[in-house]
């Protein structure tokens, strides 16, 4: 089996369990053998090359019976993005069709427009043109099931929702830190649906995707068996960490604290003479996740002498700052407006075709995902 994406969250997991549960031969293709050095305990082919070098795919793909896709675009580069999102998919699949390989694609809850309020299928109508993350996705997915129509490869497309668990990035490390470091804005009191899943169920998904003879040519959302809201789920990043340090705002508070946070002017000068002349102000502000980007930069550039030409102190032990000290940061627009939907995702055609059953509530997955952060050293 070949595993694209093999570096990522979700693409980890996925190898884990082909190897140890399955006693799958496994092999994944990497950007960089770096990127693959979780997976080195196992008993995995790696390969290095791109998704969006055809030939690196095929060569990948040689004698595999599925290529499992869980590339996903990142980078500052938009173009770039896209083209591992679409690019890699037709790859991929061609790839595949020369081994009479299936491919199971992985896509996103991203690519259907959300309502305010109600339920989501997969007969929801598509998002709006306009975000390139869920343009690239929704042509990717479309790509990947014309392709495998046109030329006799199954190919199943998996989309999961809101997925969370040991290793997770945007919904785990970055949340924790985030929470150490400042103080969140919890939109219309984080009331709207968060549609978390825990990663093993994704997995779960994935595997039982590739081997269903129901599954070629459609498309599954993949949830989790709760809706938890926001609340609740950044409520468990906060117990883990022992604070309390989110912030209750309407839709319309967020909005204009984010209008606010567009006109403030510059006071890097104000701020400078300021931290020269208040040493009291100058150990708060270092001490914030901001201020220790700037120590670093007082040894090595002409900051230094503008903070009077003395070494920044140390922060304060280990204590963190008072809580109404930490800096609120503002939410953008489209992520104000996603965060106080609340829409729910369903997955019973996942259910009805697939088998598909989520086995981990909130509570089981975010104790896994603690005991994770414990150990990697992420609760302070």
């Amino acid at each position: 089996m070949l595993v694209l994406g093999a570096s990522g969250f979700l693409g980890d997991r996925l190898v884990e369990r082909l190897v140890l549960e399955r006693r799958a031969r496994v092999r994944v293709l990497v950007r960089r053998v770096m990127g693959a050095v979780r997976l080195a305990r196992l008993p995995v082919e790696v390969l290095t090359g791109d998704v969006v070098d055809a030939h690196a795919v095929a060569a990948a793909a040689e004698d595999c019976d599925v290529v499992f896709n869980c590339v996903k675009g990142t980078g500052a580069d938009a173009s770039l993005r896209r083209a591992a999102d679409v690019n890699g998919v037709r790859h991929a699949v061609e790839a595949a069709r020369e081994q009479g390989a299936r491919v199971v694609h992985v896509s996103t809850m991203a690519v259907y427009d959300l309502p305010r309020d109600g339920e989501v299928d997969e007969l929801s109508p598509p998002a709006p043109r306009g975000d390139p993350y869920s343009d690239a996705k929704r042509e990717g997915e479309r790509l990947a099931l014309a392709l495998g129509s046109r030329h006799g490869v199954p190919v199943v497309v998996v989309q999961p929702t809101v997925i969370y668990g040991p290793n997770a990035g945007v919904h785990g490390a970055e949340i924790l830190e985030e929470l150490r470091t400042s103080r969140m804005l919890l939109i219309d009191g984080g009331a709207g649906v968060c549609n978390a899943v825990y990663v093993d169920d994704v997995v779960t998904a994935l595997l039982l995707a590739a081997t269903s003879d129901r599954a070629p040519g459609e498309r599954f959302l993949v949830s989790g068996p709760e809706y938890p809201t926001w609340r609740e789920f950044i409520g468990c990043f906060e117990r883990m960490l022992g604070v309390s340090r989110t912030v209750p705002v309407s839709e319309a508070e967020a909005l204009a604290l984010w209008r606010r946070s567009r006109r403030r002017p510059w006071l890097a000068p104000d701020l400078l003479r300021l931290l020269r002349e208040d040493r009291a102000l100058r150990r708060r502000v270092l001490a914030t996740r901001e201020g220790a980007l700037a120590r670093r930069l007082v040894g090595h550039t002409p900051l230094r002498s503008l903070l009077g030409g003395a070494r920044a102190p140390a922060p304060p032990g280990p204590a963190a700052p008072p809580e109404e000290e930490l800096p609120l940061a503002p939410a953008r627009p489209w992520l104000v407006h996603y965060l106080a939907k609340r829409a729910r995702v369903r997955h019973e055609k996942a259910r009805a075709l697939l088998g598909y059953e989520p086995a981990f509530s909130l509570a089981d997955g975010m104790c896994l995902t603690e005991q994770w952060a414990r150990v990697a050293g992420l609760l302070g």
